[in-house]
């Protein structure tokens, strides 16, 4: 499985990330099941990102991976 470069809008700027189909699957249906956009979702996402630290597509696995384990 092979990271696809995505299109988005964050805070009204044009931008893009690398990810991969099954981590922009999840991601569409969490923004689903939250009544969210997938453009407000990465918003919301990115607003709590360390930018010294992870990089947006990092952040995004993150945060696929922490709302299925807290399902469990």
């Amino acid at each position: 499985m092979r990271p696809r470069k995505r299109s988005l809008i964050l805070n009204g700027h044009n931008t893009s990330v690398s990810l991969e189909d099954l981590f922009w699957e999840e991601l569409k249906n969490i923004a689903k099941e939250e009544q969210l956009s997938i453009n407000q979702l990465v918003a919301k996402i990115d607003e709590n990102r360390n930018f010294e630290k992870s990089s947006l597509a990092t952040e995004l696995r993150e945060f696929v991976l922490k709302h299925h384990l807290k399902k469990k």
